[in-house]
């Protein structure tokens, strides 16, 4: 490849990446402070693009030079923030989340596919007191801020903001179709954190733990009622007409690991979870395609329950409600 047609390929590549209000000129002119006519020049492959430039632009976009240049190895670039208790900001990592929805909104047909080892986060985020539990959860013990190692749970999430920003996340997914793998251990882990809790007393009197339990019953209720109509919809509100469309799989004996995989038109993201909250994302095509793959392996062993699978639906759901309602018998 000569060096004006890689640098082509490199903004056309760089372009794709751009959500379509952006403009690559403003973008390349503003990340190297330059003018727009010197951006438009490298644009066009009339003036060379230095290696310090190349730098910049690579990490600000995540752009894989290897995947670029077609050398053949095994790299693969992934972005995102690690979780650290004296510097993590909670409400920063829930802004980000809903970035990164109001992007993929912006793309050309967007599907997501979520191949979950827990409840989709989103899910979690119209029932205030059990959203309110998972994020204390996370914050006392999977991040382990210093300041909750010995508070209780009031059932409610202190900071106004957050849960604001919780009511706009599930909004965003709400308007984007959707493919969802799950497994009955997909509830399990909500649930084992509930009794982790009530055994250790953290709960601060029953009826808040009562409350929670009661909110995983109606979550579980309202995901039953999205898949029975194949859209979405929000709590107790009917389906708005051109719904996005919401299938869900059952996979009896493979555990999800929190993956979700974006397609769109000309574009692929991948998400991966790890350490807890984390999620790391990466555009690389040879990784996003394996990705997909696997999925759609996996999508081929799994039973589906949205619209049709009654049956297998209504059996699915009984399951979880009833081990819900096995664990409320011991509360006194």
């Amino acid at each position: 490849m000569d060096n004006n047609h890689f640098q082509q390929h490199f903004f056309n590549h760089i372009k794709s990446k751009l959500p379509a209000h952006l403009s690559l000129v403003d973008e390349v002119s503003g990340l190297l402070d330059i003018s727009s006519d010197s951006a438009y020049r490298r644009i066009r492959g009339e003036k060379p693009i230095g290696l310090d430039e190349i730098q910049v632009l690579c990490n600000k976009y995540q752009v894989s030079l290897d995947q670029l240049l077609q050398i053949q190895t095994n790299t693969v670039i992934f972005s995102g923030n690690k979780v650290d208790p004296l510097l993590f900001d909670f409400k920063k990592y829930l802004e980000d989340v809903q970035s990164s929805l109001q992007l993929i909104k912006t793309l050309d047909k967007p599907h997501i596919y979520y191949y979950n080892k827990d409840i989709p986060i989103f899910h979690y985020m119209q029932f205030p007191e059990l959203c309110a539990f998972k994020f204390f959860f996370w914050k006392r013990t999977l991040i382990g801020y210093p300041e909750l190692a010995k508070q209780q749970f009031n059932g409610e999430e202190p900071n106004k903001e957050n849960a604001d920003t919780a009511k706009k996340i599930i909004n965003l997914y709400d308007q984007l179709p959707s493919t969802e793998i799950w497994n009955e251990e997909s509830v399990h882990i909500t649930i084992r954190q509930i009794e982790f809790y009530r055994q250790s007393n953290v709960f601060i009197n029953k009826h808040i733990l009562l409350k929670v339990y009661l909110q995983l019953e109606e979550l579980l209720n309202h995901i039953e009622l999205q898949a029975e109509a194949g859209r979405k919809f929000l709590y107790n509100q009917p389906a708005a007409p051109g719904a996005a469309p919401f299938d869900i799989y059952i996979n009896e004996c493979l555990i999800g690991d929190n993956t979700i995989y974006v397609q769109s038109a000309g574009r692929q993201i991948t998400f991966l979870n790890h350490n807890g909250i984390n999620f790391i994302g990466t555009q690389d095509k040879s990784f996003c395609d394996y990705t997909l793959k696997n999925l759609q392996n996996i999508i081929r062993k799994s039973t589906h329950i949205s619209v049709s699978g009654e049956k297998e639906r209504s059996m699915f759901f009984n399951t979880l409600r009833q081990k819900i309602y096995d664990y409320k018998k011991h509360i006194n």
